[in-house]
């Protein structure tokens, strides 16, 4: 498996967004081209119209292959650089271009999506020895849980999934309804939980996705009844910024208070921190929302952008101070689009008085 192949391998690329970043349609795919490295190297992909992914990276000295970078045995110096810059490359791809399909069944996939859009909760796979089993939580409690299974692991399947691996979402229920949703095809009494108050569904469109969306709902209320990740004041959130296509630095440099896509879950009061994408991966503004739910009367010319909010900047750090691989080790380990500070990092910006609410 190359690197692209791997970086990709649960993302989905949207075609009119590769046109858009300067992709080149031919008969076969889409191709694009980019040197890095200060010119060293030439990155070439390609991608078909099923999305599958193609890569070579080129030594443009030598015109061939540059093969250590897709050899793990290679660990040196160089080609930890070569690697490093490539992976930066994809990093910048996949912001602009790719929307996360991170499940195997279109269902998981669709649901992921909602979630993202609804709450902005972060997915994350926090159990070592199963790599793919992912969790959704609020303050700090997960409400959902989806891993592949074999069905013969579930009470009382149907024939047909005997011997089958299926992809399955375990949630918390009302003991009360309990009884009433095993009636039901596609649920059974929860693996590897307590079958009192918690489910597990096989996502194989059997349940429909509005039921699936009731469930999710529930599930989250019940582990959160107080509803907010931060009941006692307000949220903070973290948002990617592509340079390369937004001047965010401009639009500050102009005026303190600037106009922002609305994101699902942000609200008055709340902060949002402002992540620069590669080669900066850094955050370097944090701002307080003053407004939301402003109808986007052409400030945005994307036609699917449809609120805004208004942010005011509080404070803006230098590059590297709060850097990705500080994020990572505070709980927050991808910054693909909006989503909640985990505690830890919340945590460490205020022991270290990076950040002060209310400036």
């Amino acid at each position: 498996m190359s690197l692209a192949t791997d970086y990709f391998s649960r993302q989905t690329p949207i075609v009119e967004k590769l046109m858009a970043y300067g992709f080149e349609k031919r008969d076969n795919g889409y191709f694009y081209n980019e040197r890095f490295m200060e010119g060293e190297f030439e990155a070439q992909l390609r991608i078909d119209e099923a999305g599958n992914i193609w890569d070579r990276v080129i030594d443009c000295d030598l015109e061939e292959d540059y093969l250590p970078l897709q050899q793990a045995a290679w660990q040196g110096t160089y080609t930890g650089q070569v690697r490093a810059a490539y992976l930066e490359l994809l990093e910048r791809l996949s912001v602009a271009c790719f929307e996360a399909t991170p499940f195997q069944s279109m269902q998981a996939n669709r649901l992921a999506k909602h979630i993202t859009k609804e709450w902005s909760d972060p997915m994350d796979y926090p159990f070592e020895k199963h790599p793919d089993l992912a969790t959704y939580r609020v303050g700090g409690k997960w409400y959902a849980m989806i891993f592949s299974l074999l069905a013969d692991k579930l009470d009382q399947i149907p024939e047909r999934l005997v011997g089958q691996t299926c992809e399955v979402m375990t949630v918390k229920v009302n003991p009360k309804a309990f009884p009433q949703l095993l009636q039901q095809e596609g649920i059974y009494p929860a693996y590897h939980m307590s079958k009192k108050n918690w489910i597990s569904i096989i996502l194989d469109d059997k349940v429909t996705d509005d039921k699936l969306w009731t469930l999710v709902t529930q599930s989250r209320q019940l582990v959160n009844p107080n509803g907010l990740s931060n009941p006692n004041g307000p949220d903070y959130w973290v948002i990617p910024a592509n340079l390369k296509y937004y001047d965010i630095d401009a639009e500050f440099a102009a005026n303190d208070v600037i106009l922002w896509t609305q994101k699902a879950g942000i609200a008055v009061g709340d902060y949002v921190l402002i992540y620069i994408t590669a080669p900066v991966k850094s955050i370097r503004y944090v701002c307080q929302v003053l407004e939301t739910d402003i109808p986007n009367e052409g400030y945005r010319k994307n036609p699917n952008i449809d609120k805004l909010m208004r942010l005011r900047k509080c404070q803006q750090y230098k590059d590297g101070l709060l850097s990705f691989d500080l994020m990572k080790k505070h709980g927050v380990a991808a910054v693909r689009g909006p989503r909640r500070l985990s505690p830890q990092l919340i945590a460490f910006l205020k022991e270290k008085e990076y950040f002060k609410e209310n400036n």
